[in-house]
């Protein structure tokens, strides 16, 4: 009995566990770039820049719902960072949740939930020529 408990009692805590870490963003090297040693900077773009580049990598992240954005784009500069690059050009993915009404049973009310931005970006690691 002791042994069955303990071992639920593992589980449950491991589940705890894994809903409090963050999703990795997902990396896909660009076919033919080279590797780069890890950089302490990288900016953060919004639009190409104007200086000429060569596209290393994508990045892609995404956050639970109601999670802030820029937590998930310090996820994607930390990886861009690790693979060496010098700018990532950030694209804006995030989307609503859908939303859901439920009758709460003790106020008699209905509640409505859901609707919280999911915060999600594609970044396209760059490296400067």
């Amino acid at each position: 009995m002791f042994t069955r408990c303990r071992t639920v009692f593992t589980f449950a805590a491991l589940t705890l566990l894994s809903a409090c870490t963050q999703v990795q963003p997902d990396v896909v090297r660009t076919a033919g770039a080279p590797v780069y040693p890890p950089t302490q900077f990288v900016e953060i773009l919004e639009s190409p820049p104007t200086r000429p580049y060569q596209q290393i990598a994508e990045i892609d992240a995404a956050g639970e719902p109601g999670a802030l954005r820029p937590q998930v784009i310090a996820q994607i500069r930390t990886k861009a960072q690790q693979i060496g690059a010098d700018a990532v050009i950030i694209q804006d993915l995030s989307r609503q949740a859908p939303t859901s009404s439920r009758l709460n049973p003790t106020t008699g009310t209905y509640e409505t939930t859901g609707g919280q931005l999911v915060p999600a970006f594609k970044g396209i690691a760059i490296k400067y020529k």
